[in-house]
């Protein structure tokens, strides 16, 4: 593969995940004005004439698979008058760009990487992780976020620390945030956002989780949706928002086994299926199959130190949840002791 392809490819992968942040109300308002007055540039496609039926009838299909992807990804979320039109543009633009072809899709396209390569180089900076990585960085106020595999962290380079700091996390960090009363550091995490001034604590947001979690070592911490407060925390107090149901429950919580990730440790603090397999896939490049409905409906807990190896996590949990597995090359078969 070229290096400019490799650049396409990026660019392409970050308009993407910007337009998912745009439509949840992710993107910083420099950002989201650059994305509303943005008109995709279709004057070349004037060169390449075609049937208006046949038009007609490929933006119908086009239109109607976006609707349903819209739908999909939404789960029942009213989608924005705005983002709908927004959709409905682009999918007759493809379906014009699908049929011509060749000269036409070369112009689109150039327009199409221009936007993303002008908004990638003056909007943000961002880290990514793998599932057997981590990282530590330390953010121009001060403040260290030590970042969790598996996890997207990103910040407005032309707008932090100004008024305020913000930054926007999908995964999992710890926050070691500077103080400043004047210029608050808020976190954005799909739809909530965790607000402070100076404080240390661990975030879990991996969208497969369905869960949002704020445990605090220090300080104060606020944790809100728009403009309702959820709630405000602080030493060894945690909030976990359901993003399911829309529940929040505020208890006691140890911070320390929150943020056990940063120490080389697995804790398992209620974990289902789908963080059970996350865990063991970070902690040891381990994929989980459950077979004949093993775990399902289980809340796992145990906590393991760093030298803990596979085989004494998975004969743990075997053992408290009655279920048997066998490990071949790093994959680890879960089944029910009724179904062995």
């Amino acid at each position: 593969m070229s290096k400019k392809d490799k650049k396409q490819i990026r660019v392409l992968d970050y308009i993407v995940d910007l337009l998912r942040r745009y439509e949840s109300g992710e993107v910083g308002d420099s950002m989201k004005q650059q994305l509303d007055s943005w008109t995709p540039d279709i004057t070349d496609m004037k060169r390449y004439p075609m049937d208006e039926q046949k038009a007609t009838v490929a933006r119908s299909k086009v239109s109607r698979h976006v609707a349903t992807h819209i739908r999909h990804n939404q789960k029942g979320r009213t989608i924005r008058p705005m983002w709908r039109n927004r959709y409905q543009r682009y999918a007759a633009i493809a379906a014009i760009v699908l049929l011509l072809g060749g000269g036409a899709w070369m112009a689109y396209r150039g327009n199409l990487f221009q936007l993303g390569t002008n908004l990638m180089a003056d909007a943000h900076k961002a880290w990514t992780t793998d599932d057997k990585h981590r990282t530590t960085l330390s953010l121009p106020d001060g403040t260290v976020v030590q970042v969790n595999a598996d996890s997207r962290f990103e910040i407005v380079l032309a707008t932090f620390n100004k008024q305020k700091r913000e930054v926007w996390l999908t995964g999992e960090a710890f926050f070691d945030v500077a103080k400043n009363p004047e210029k608050p550091f808020i976190i954005h995490t799909g739809r909530m956002q965790t607000t402070v001034r100076g404080t240390s604590f661990n975030v879990k947001a991996y969208p497969q989780l369905s869960e949002y979690v704020v445990s605090v070592r220090s300080g104060k911490v606020e944790v809100s949706e728009g403009a309702h407060t959820y709630g405000l925390l602080t030493h060894n107090k945690q909030l976990a928002y359901n993003t399911a149901n829309r529940t929040v429950q505020i208890t006691e919580s140890n911070w320390e086994d929150a943020a056990g990730w940063t120490k080389g440790r697995l804790v398992l603090n209620g974990a289902g299926v789908e963080e059970l397999r996350l865990r063991l896939r970070q902690q040891f490049g381990a994929e989980v199959t459950c077979k004949g409905g093993a775990l399902a409906g289980q809340r796992i807990t145990g906590t393991f130190d760093p030298s803990s190896k596979l085989t004494d996590v998975m004969t743990t949990i075997a053992t408290i949840y009655n279920i048997h597995y066998s490990i071949k090359k790093n994959h680890i078969i879960i089944t029910s002791l009724s179904t062995k």
